[in-house]
C-alpha cells in the first residue's frame, strides 16, 4: 500500500506520522524537538525510514499561505512544497496552513472525539463551520459547505482590541491585535503584569487549580474573551455546523468553563434575529490530539480522488 508522511510544523517541536493512502486513522504520532535545524536537515533526516524513502509528504505550518509558500510566524522556516518535492525526489508534495489542516481534520472527528459547551441539541442551518484555537498565536479557519477550506490571519488584526482587554492594559501595556488578547502568550503576559513573575500558560493552568486567586481571575477572564469574540465571529461567518475549539489550550480550559456564564457572555447584547443565530450554533471543544496531522491525510486522500 503507497504511504504518506505527513508532518505539523511548530515552533519549538515537529509531529509526524507515516499512513496509508486513503485510510482514515494513523497508527503512530512521533514528537521531535527540531532546536536550531534547518528545514532541509530536518526533512532528510524524516523522509527515509525503515520501509525506504517516503515519496508523498503533507507538511502543515504555522503562518500565512502566499503564493502556495509559507514563510513561518515562530521560526526562520521558508516552506515552497515544489522546491521540497524536486529537492528530495518525491512523487507529491502539498503544504497547508496549520488552521487548514485543523479544518480538513474535521471529516475524520467522530462523536466521541468532541465535547459540547453550549447548544447541544440545535440543528444545521448550513454547512459551514468554523475552528478557533488560542495557542502560542490564535488560528481561525473556516469550512464552507463541507468542501472549502478558507484559513485567515484573524488574529493578527486588531479592531475592538482595546474593549477586549481594557482601557488600563491596552493603554499601558501594548496590546495590539487579537491574539494579544487570546492566545497563550496573552495568559502570561497579564500574569507577569499582575504578579511581576513570568510564568507560561501550563503553569498558570496548573496555579488556578491549586486555587491560585490570580491565576484563576485571568483565566476567567480570558473565557469571557473567548464567548465574546466567538459571538462576533459567528455573526461574521454564520457556521450553522458548529464552532470549534482545537488545541491543548482549550482542551486545558474545558475544566475551568461554566458553561451558564459562557452562554450568557455569547449571547450578551444581541436581540432578534441575530440572538436566534447565535442561540443555534453549537460550541465544541475537539478532545482529539493532533488535528493537523488528520487533516493531512483528509487533504491527501481528497487529492487522490479529484
Amino acid at each position: 500500500m503507497e504511504k504518506v508522511f505527513l508532518l505539523d510544523i511548530g515552533g519549538t517541536n515537529v509531529r509526524y506520522a507515516l499512513a496509508e493512502k486513503g485510510k482514515t486513522s494513523i497508527e503512530k504520532i512521533f514528537k521531535k524537538n527540531i532546536g536550531s535545524e534547518s528545514l532541509d536537515k530536518l526533512l532528510e533526516d524524516l523522509l527515509t525510514t525503515e520501509s525506504g524513502k517516503v515519496l508523498n509528504l503533507v507538511i502543515s505550518a504555522a503562518g500565512p499561505k502566499l503564493n502556495g509558500i509559507i514563510k513561518m510566524t515562530n521560526r526562520s522556516f521558508k516552506i515552497d512544497p515544489n522546491e521540497i518535492k524536486e529537492k528530495f525526489s518525491l512523487k507529491e508534495c502539498h503544504l497547508l496552513n496549520d488552521w487548514e489542516s485543523t479544518a480538513y481534520g474535521h471529516a475524520y472527528l467522530n462523536q466521541k472525539d468532541c465535547i459540547n459547551l453550549i447548544n447541544k441539541e440545535v440543528s444545521s442551518y448550513n454547512k459551514n463551520s468554523l475552528y478557533f484555537g488560542p495557542g502560542t498565536g490564535l488560528g481561525v479557519s473556516i469550512l464552507l459547505d463541507d468542501q472549502i477550506v478558507i484559513s485567515s490571519e484573524y488574529g493578527n488584526t486588531n479592531i475592538g482590541v482595546e474593549e477586549l482587554i481594557g482601557e488600563d492594559l491596552f493603554k499601558l501595556h501594548h496590546f495590539k491585535s487579537i491574539e494579544d488578547t487570546l492566545s497563550g502568550k496573552a495568559i502570561s503576559k497579564i500574569y507577569e503584569i499582575k504578579t511581576r513573575r513570568h510564568l507560561s500558560a501550563e503553569e498558570i493552568f496548573s496555579q488556578a487549580k491549586k486555587d491560585n486567586l490570580v491565576a484563576k481571575e485571568i483565566i476567567q477572564d480570558f473565557i469571557e474573551r473567548l464567548a465574546t469574540i466567538l459571538s462576533d465571529l459567528t455573526l461574521s461567518f454564520l457556521p450553522g455546523r458548529g464552532i470549534y475549539l482545537a488545541g491543548n489550550l482549550t482542551r486545558s480550559l474545558k475544566d475551568f468553563i461554566n458553561t451558564k456564564i459562557f452562554e450568557e457572555k455569547f449571547l450578551s447584547n444581541k436581540a432578534g434575529p441575530h440572538l436566534e443565530i447565535l442561540r443555534n450554533t453549537s460550541i465544541n471543544i475537539i478532545m482529539k490530539e493532533h488535528s493537523p496531522l488528520y487533516g493531512n491525510l483528509n487533504y491527501f486522500n481528497l487529492s487522490q480522488k479529484d
